[in-house]
Parts: C-alpha cells; structure tokens; sequence
C-alpha cells in the first residue's frame, strides 16, 4: 500500500511529454526574445564597444553620462522622433479611420472596391513604398509635381522637408490601422447611435458623445500599434531623413553604428539609445494594457438584433469619393507609376509623350532578371522568411495550448504576458539587440552575418503566431481531449491527433501573415545581412541608393522593385489560395452530414408491414381446419 502510494506520487509529479514540449517552446521564445535584449542593456552598462571579450569593458554608466552630456542632440532626437512618429500615427488613424467609417458604416457606392485599392499599398514591401514615393515627389522629373506645375501657382513639395517625411510616412502605414479599424467598427451595435439620432443629436455629436467612446480602447491598442511600427521603421527616415535635415531614432541608432572611415562604431552609445526608448515603447505598452483591461464593459455585440447603422450621405457622395480618389492615386496609381517610368528611361527625367517615344526601353527588367545576385538573394529572402514564419509558429503554438490549457496562476500570467510582449519591441531595437547578440557570441558559436542568424532574428514576431493560436485554442472544447485521455492516449499524443489538425486553418493563416512581412522586412537586415546573406530588400536598396558607388542602378533598381512587388504579391497570395483549395478538398472528402449539401437523404427503412388480406386469409383457414376436427 506505502508502495503504491509512492508510485502514485511519483507518477504526479513526473512531467508529461506534453509539459516538456511547452517548456522547450517557452524556452525558444525566452531565448528569442529576452537574451537580444538583456545583451543590448548589458552592452549600454558595459564600456563602448562589446560587453564580453574585450579588454576594455567594464561596469560603468558612461555612456548614459556621454549621452546626457550630449543632451542638446539627445532632445533634439527626442522631439523629432516625437513630432515624426506621433504625427504620422495622428495622420494614419485619421485616414484609416475615415475609410473605414466610409466602407462600413455609410451607403457609399463602390464600397468593396473601395476597401481592395485601400488594401493594396500592404503588399507593396516598405522599401519599395519610400523609394516609390522618393521617384514621385523629385523636383523635376517626379510626377506628382509635374501634376502640380498644372494648378495655378508655382506649387512643388520639397521631397526632404520634414513635413512630407511625416505625411509619406503616414501614408506608408495607413493601411496597417485601416485593417484593425473594419472589424471594431463592424462588430459595433448602432442601437446606441439611432437612440442619439432619435433624441435629436446630430451626426458629429453622436460620433463625438456616443461612437467614439465605445471605440476608444479599441482605438488606442490601434494607437499604440501603430506608434510602435512607426518609431521602428527605418525605411522612411534611411532616405529621406538623411537630407532633411532631422535626426530620427532609427536613423540615429543606424548612424552610431555604421561608421564611416577612419570612425569606430559606438555600440555602446548606441544601446544606451535603445534602452531609452525601450522604457518609453514599454510605458506606452502598459498604458495600452491598462487601458483596455475592462474594455469587456464596453461590449456592444447584443447578438439577438445585432445590425450596424448605415448613415446617409447624400450630398457629401461626391466630396467623399473625390477625397478617396485622391489617396488611391497618391498611395497607388503615382507611385507604382513612378516606379514604373524611372525602369523603363535611362536617367531620371519628366514624363512626356516626347520622352515616352524617344528615351523609353524596357532593357533594366531583363538585366535584372540576368541577374545572378537577383535570383540568389530572392532564393535567401524565401528561406529566411520561411524558415522564421515555420520556428515562431511551431514554437508559439505549442506554447499558446500550454498556457490556454494551464490553470491561471501568477506564473502562467506572466509567461502569457511575456510572450505577448515582442509586439512591443520596435524592429530597430530588435535589430540592433539582434546585431549585438551574435556579436558577442561570435567567437564561440559563428553565427553573426550569416543566414541562420537572420531566421532567428526574424522569428522575433513571435507574439503574433502566440495571440492567434491562444484564442485559437480557447475555442476548442476540452471534452475532446479528455475523451483521448480517456481511451488511452498521452497528453502530447491527444495534443498531436486531436488540437494539432483543428489549430491546423489558424497556424497556416498565421504562417503566410509571417512569411510575407518576412519578405517585405528591411530593417533586421539592414542591421545583420551581409552582401553573402542578404535578403532581395537589402541589395534591391543597394541598387536605387546613390550611396552605394558601385552597384548603384536606378533604372535596374525600379525595375526589381516592380517584380519583387509582383512576387511578394503572387507568392502571398498563391499560398492562400492554395490552402483555400486544401480545406475545400479537405471538406469534401469528409462525411456528409444528413440534411446537409447534395447529397440526397435516404429516410430509414420502415419494417416491412405483413399483408392483412394474407392473415386474415391464413386465420380463416386455421378455423376451418378446427371445426373438421
């Protein structure tokens, strides 16, 4: 009995299969997460180069000292930083905000088309964007301004002025807000709105007194999101930033790093930067937290009587179409034409029907596809974004079941928080932390500059594969694998035949959203590739910048911009209609459900009813039969 007592403790207290899978993945994502950035803070306490390894280094708050002795540059960074990020978020919640009131709560027309060309400027890569809106603002030859030239007044946009930087950036970034917006939008009750409009309260003051509250903690999570993609983006201010003027974040911390001749990097000063930002992108992290944490009292979806309001336009049809004319031609049409025209001229010059006939060849698009390097470097983009989109949603899947299915405790709160928190680290950060981890650990595992070190460095977006497989997994009913338990399976067994195939549409979902934002990503390699593991954004930046002496191509570079677009576009989407495919087969070949599709339903066989003229016949000749006898 002692005997067995024991052995029922010991089986207790033993670890499951299941347990140590969700401990390694917990494992993989602390590794990817909190060692690039402990690595950063150690580097910022610890002299002006390296922490480990180098003679020199030491305890120290030195280069906080330096950067506060510096304070006059430190506040200048500091208040353009602000003015750039939070302009562009104020101007990019403003715009989404408005397409998507007009595509989902009015009676516009084109409403569907309206919300597809919104949508095309995602899959446009972020560098390709900048450098598209760098060709379409140039003072002689880019369009926008030609166009311009044609309004009375000598009107041209000064492409480096810190206000346009601002706008293009918001512009670049208004799709992002625009997608999160729809669903919160669509998923409010009007019921409130109409009682407003019955009470006589007009349209701006039930959107400022009615709708707009309802909204708000849903808009600031939006906010915050969009503030943290925008302070680590380093596109924009690569190339625009440089001559205006303005020192931005993601421009400084590239600057400190990236030193010219006769100059050694300043990696220390560089994470001391970081570090301060880190605390800012932190706080507004635990605002956004803090702000939504009862957003559930907020909750408008009634469910029996749900509908939207719909409001009216009327005589405003035309203002607002004219208007969203005008952000269509500015985030898609000019510049994917702008692109367009400097691949097929030799020199950047003015669009004419003159030019068009005498100065127009098609040349760069089959140089670029000659291109050896193109094909290499395209060949490294797929990988790389395969293979981090494949680590993030394997490891947090198998997390996100662990913790959904644990009981809640101060433990799992945390691990649940941490492993939502890269959502909050800007990608600039991410890169440099990045950058400096496989510094250190160079001489002991070489890693630095290679491939691998980017797959890694990229499956930092893991936070977006763990949220989506959490809520994917609290909808699945735990009596399905209670009853695999029950009929002999292991945890991690009734995890692999049960959970596995219903997580299975969400992780693909997941999958593809990864690996195109690997496709399009140029800041984390801006930071880590070298030209022998360089992914198609980074050498495509390399052929349109004027810096790069020797493989500077605008003409070339125009051109791989359009077909990497066209890639990123028919890869994105090809997957998802390749899946779409596997789920309807897979659908099919399931058993039909009676009364459901074209099958046609066999009512069940009714027992064959005996012939009562035959018994009648048959218990009449059983009497006859008895009166002979």
């Amino acid at each position: 009995m002692s005997q067995a007592g024991r052995t029922t403790k010991v089986e207790r207290t033993r670890p499951t299969s299941m347990k140590i899978a969700t401990i390694i993945a917990g494992a993989v994502i602390f590794l990817l997460l909190a060692i690039p950035l402990a690595v950063q803070v150690i580097t910022a306490f610890r002299g002006p180069f390296l922490p480990f390894g180098v003679s020199t280094a030491k305890w120290s708050v030195e280069n906080f000292v330096t950067l506060w002795s510096l304070r006059d540059d430190f506040w200048a960074v500091l208040g353009s930083t602000a003015a750039f990020v939070g302009g562009s978020t104020v101007l990019s919640l403003l715009m989404a905000f408005g397409l998507a009131w007009v595509t989902v709560r009015t009676d516009a027309p084109l409403r569907r088309v309206i919300s597809v060309l919104v949508v095309v400027p995602f899959i446009i890569p972020p560098i390709v964007k900048a450098q598209a809106y760098l060709l379409m603002l140039s003072p002689e030859s880019g369009v926008l301004n030609q166009l311009l030239r044609l309004l009375p007044g000598d009107l041209v946009i000064d492409p480096y002025s810190f206000v346009t930087m601002t706008f293009i950036q918001a512009l670049t970034n208004v799709t992002f807000p625009y997608l999160m917006i729809v669903p919160i939008l669509t998923s409010m009750d009007g019921s409130l709105e109409e009682s407003a409009r019955v009470s006589g309260a007009s349209w701006a003051k039930t959107l400022r007194r009615v709708t707009l509250p309802m909204l708000w903690p849903g808009l600031l999570g939006v906010a915050v999101l969009t503030f943290i993609l925008g302070l680590g983006s380093l596109e924009v201010p690569l190339l625009f930033g440089q001559e205006s003027g303005k020192s931005i974040f993601a421009l400084k911390l590239w600057n400190l790093i990236s030193a010219g001749a006769g100059e050694l990097p300043q990696y220390g000063l560089a994470a001391a930067w970081g570090c301060v930002f880190l605390v800012i992108t932190t706080i507004a992290f635990v605002i956004y937290l803090r702000a939504t944490r009862n957003a559930e009292r907020r909750a408008s979806i009634s469910g029996k009587g749900f509908r939207p309001t719909v409001m009216k336009l009327g005589a405003w049809k035309i203002p607002v179409m004219l208007a969203i004319a005008v952000f269509v031609m500015l985030t898609a049409v000019l510049p994917l034409f702008a692109l367009f025209w400097s691949a097929i001229t030799p020199y950047p010059i003015a669009f004419s029907f003159e030019a068009l006939v005498t100065q127009t060849q098609f040349g760069s698009f089959g140089a670029v596809l000659a291109d050896p390097e193109f094909w290499a470097s395209l060949g490294r983009t797929l990988v790389i974004a395969g293979g981090s989109a494949t680590i993030a949603c394997v490891a947090a899947t198998v997390l996100a079941y662990g913790i959904a299915r644990a009981r809640r405790t101060g433990w799992t709160k945390a691990v649940d928080l941490f492993a939502s928190s890269s959502v909050a680290i800007p990608a600039v950060i991410a890169g440099f932390a990045m950058f400096l981890t496989f510094m250190v650990i160079n001489p002991v595992i070489p890693l630095a500059g290679t491939i691998v070190a980017l797959i890694i460095a990229y499956s930092y977006r893991v936070s977006i594969a763990y949220r989506a497989g959490y809520s994917a997994t609290l909808q699945i009913r735990m009596e399905l694998e209670e009853a695999a338990l029950v009929s002999g399976a292991s945890p991690l067994e009734g995890f692999r035949r049960i959970v596995a195939p219903l997580l299975m549409p969400t992780v693909f979902a997941v999958w593809i959203q990864m690996f195109v934002l690997g496709t399009n990503e140029f800041t984390l390699p801006a930071f880590l590739a070298t030209p022998e593991s360089r992914p198609l954004s980074v050498y495509m930046y390399a052929m349109i910048s004027p810096r790069s002496a020797q493989l500077y191509q605008p003409d070339q570079g125009a051109a791989m911009a359009l077909i990497f677009t066209l890639l990123v576009f028919a890869i994105g989407y090809g997957l998802q209609w390749g899946v779409s495919l596997f789920a309807i087969g897979r659908a099919k070949r399931r058993n039909p459900i009676p009364g459901v599709g074209t099958a046609e339903v066999v009512p069940p066989a009714d027992p064959v009813a005996p012939d009562t003229r035959a018994v009648a016949a048959q218990d009449l000749e059983e009497r006859r039969q008895l009166a002979r006898r």
